[in-house]
């Protein structure tokens, strides 16, 4: 048996020569990345530090990769992030995310926390990956060795961890007998057999899926054998619906909307959030409500159901305790549905409305985020019993999260600090007790609604498009990026792509685009005018999970640039703009005045673009804010603009700007989002808008 690569406590704390003599003497045979990557590569961060990258760099890299890795690029651009799960042993976070266009697919992506990249990915070209509209679409495994995401918001696909390979397994079973659930569309008949968003769970010893779903008399889900390599149906042998009985009668339930199986195996726990129960001495039209409940997994019997139920709500990560309801917050047994405590009276604060609950890991600490109206505050408990406060001195809290799956409040590992998300971009870290004190605050939260406390002292923070990581023993930022296109921006023309059998990166230059490539065997393909941009973003994939730096291979065999593109792209014949007259007639009477500046504006002449949309960028910017107002952009009427809608979607508009007003702007064309029963484009609903400046074709290759 080959002996450990090196002694870890020395190699942190060794000398530059003896780091030096470490890449020539050190069994590398032995090396062993979950052990060993880490300690080296910090140590080889302070090396180029203090002297840049060396040659010691090169060799440790040449012995790292010989036994292979795979070359990853850590996006700059994706559509929005949906979905989020972190790990179980904390040191990763999986996030399930659009394309820019979503009509071509999404992607899986495996960060790690310690360096914040991306380690694996998963590309699905044409299927929807995740959802924004409820919690935990996306699950790890309880070992960590396997992924479940919803796919096309109907299937769930099983695919195995950091192997950078498609599900290896899918259960589809949502269909024939409910879908999608009444409520969800104006006219179910429409749609119906297409499946439907299933809440789901794994099972602790990772052999099932429990799907909740509408199922045959009246059952609420199914329990689904998983097996590597095997595709479910509802025909499926194997497969178990569960009848979802209460006290021996139909419970005439509604499936639940989030769901987990007790660690013991014995009894899957969650709830609905509208229960429409029709039980026999209820009224012909019964009010929805939210509804917890248990079911018995060797019956497939509901044990309880729980009415008295309201949001918001969370289970303890063992389902043993429920805490709901927004004024005041109570405490309920999660296999019974009995009252345990009013969490209220404890504590002596006003309780407005309650924000979140957010359960520590070990499930005995318990954190109540409540707005008390000027004065929001968290209440820690401890095994029920109230701990301490934290009074955030009128500091509110930032945005909450859509997908619900990260929230406000992340506890740290042992359950010890929590660090807390405000608004205007900023994070306390409280150390909890008795009496709370703040430990620090943390910068660079702006764009953020999610927070998870990983491994190692490692606090990531996600948002729509955005995602930080920080050391939260010195508070520093590791790495934040923006995921989302630049202002003045929208993605390049499909037909720029010099690879048409891939799918290319893309940087923006002031000119257009500069398209690129990483190849997993090392190889970059960038033009030279972008590697400072490109550079840092690359990193090999160890062993799947552990991030090693591009930039320390290159010179060896492992790590190499290529300048140009295989092929040019012949630019546009037309004119990137043409002048527009709208005509005046003689005698043009008052009514038919009113109606041609309704259609058109008050113009006479204007310039209309000619290109598509694609093929322009906006300069300058007005950002959303007092920034996009009449006399910003009145300077502006005639000329094309670009401009983009809504804060969630990726919609842009193209045309000519024809009218401002002091409440918004006529456009030609009309934008393609917005109210159609207003002539005017709200300023409101305008991110960003400015001059379009039409983009020029890649040119030649540069030559080499």
């Amino acid at each position: 048996m080959p002996g450990p690569f090196a002694n870890l406590s020395q190699l942190v704390d060794c000398s530059d020569a003896e780091l030096e003599a470490l890449v020539d003497q050190a069994d590398f045979s032995g090396f062993e990345p979950g052990r060993d990557l880490a300690p080296l590569r910090e140590r080889l961060l302070r090396l180029e530090r203090e002297r840049g990258v060396t040659d010691v760099h090169r060799r440790f890299s040449g012995k790292v990769l010989a036994s292979g890795a795979r070359l990853v690029e850590t996006p700059r651009y994706i559509g929005m992030q949906r979905c989020f799960a972190l790990s179980p042993d904390g040191r990763h976070l999986a996030i399930a995310s659009n394309r820019l266009d979503e009509a071509h697919g999404g992607d899986v992506r495996i960060w790690e926390l310690a360096t914040g990249r991306v380690v694996d990915a998963v590309g699905f070209e044409t299927t929807l990956v995740g959802s924004a509209r409820e919690p935990s679409c996306l699950q790890w495994s309880p070992s960590g060795a396997w992924l479940g995401v919803i796919l096309d918001n109907v299937v769930i696909g099983v695919l195995r961890a950091f192997a950078g390979t498609l599900p290896s397994f899918t259960a589809d079973v949502t269909r024939r007998w409910g879908s999608p659930p009444a409520g969800s569309v104006i006219n179910s008949a429409h749609v119906a057999n297409t499946g439907h968003l299933p809440a789901w769970c794994w099972s602790p010893d990772e052999t099932q899926l429990f799907i909740s779903t509408p199922g045959p008399d009246g059952a609420l889900g199914c329990i689904v054998p998983f097996r590597e390599g095997t595709r479910v149906n509802e025909d499926s042998e194997g497969l178990r619906w569960c009848p979802a009985r209460l006290d021996g009668q139909p419970s005439k339930s509604r499936p639940h909307t989030w769901v987990r199986w007790s660690p013991d195996g014995a009894r899957i726990h969650g709830y609905c959030k509208q229960e429409f129960a029709l039980e026999p001495d209820a009224g012909p039209e019964p009010e929805p409500h939210p509804s917890a409940s248990t079911l018995d997994v060797g019956s497939g019997n509901l044990e309880y159901r729980f009415d008295e139920l309201t949001l918001p709500v969370a289970f303890s990560p063992d389902g043993a305790r429920l805490a709901y309801g927004d004024q005041p917050p109570r405490l309920a047994n999660g296999h019974t549905g009995r009252a345990m405590a009013d969490l209220g009276k404890d504590a002596d604060v006003r309780v407005h409305a309650v924000e979140e609950y957010a359960w520590s890991r070990d499930g005995r600490r318990l954190a109540v985020l409540i707005n008390g109206y000027e004065f929001p505050q968290v209440l820690l408990f401890n095994n029920g019993k109230l701990l301490g406060v934290v009074d955030l001195k009128r500091r509110a809290f930032g945005p909450s999260s859509r997908s619900g799956d990260l929230g406000r409040w992340a506890w740290s590992p042992d359950g010890t600090m929590g660090a807390c998300l405000l608004r205007e971009g900023k994070i306390e870290l409280w150390k909890v007790g008795g009496s709370p004190k703040m430990l620090r605050r943390l910068e660079g939260a702006s764009g953020i609604d999610g927070l998870a406390w990983g491994a190692d002292d490692t606090l990531v923070g996600t948002g729509h498009h955005d995602i930080a990581f920080w050391d939260v023993t010195t508070g520093a930022l590791r790495f934040r990026s923006s995921l989302e296109l630049e202002p003045g921006r929208v993605p390049p023309p499909s037909d720029w792509n010099p690879w048409l059998e891939d799918t290319a990166g893309f940087i923006p230059t002031g000119r257009g685009w500069d398209f690129t490539r990483a190849q997993a065997d090392g190889t970059v393909v960038c033009p030279p005018g972008s590697r400072q941009t490109l550079e840092p973003r690359l990193m090999f994939s160890v062993g799947g999970r552990h991030a090693w730096p591009w930039r320390w291979a290159e010179g060896t065999p492992h790590a190499r640039w290529e300048d140009g593109a295989p092929f040019s792209v012949a630019p546009l014949a037309q004119a990137p703009f043409e002048e527009r007259h709208i005509p005046v007639p003689e005698g043009e009477t008052l009514a038919a005045r009113d109606d041609r500046h309704g259609k058109w504006g008050f113009l006479r002449q204007y310039q209309a673009p000619t290109r598509p949309l694609d093929h322009y960028k906006a300069e300058p910017v007005f950002t959303h804010g007092p920034a996009i107002c009449r006399a910003n952009l009145t300077p502006y009427l005639g000329q094309g603009v670009l401009l983009r809608q809504t804060q969630y979607g990726t919609w842009y508009a193209l045309g000519a700007l024809l009218e401002v007003s002091d409440e918004g702007i006529l456009l030609h064309p009309r934008a393609p989002i917005g109210s159609y029963r207003e002539r005017l484009l709200s300023f409101r609903d305008i991110l960003w808008i400015g001059p379009a400046v039409p983009l020029e074709p890649p040119g030649e290759p540069a030559d080499s």
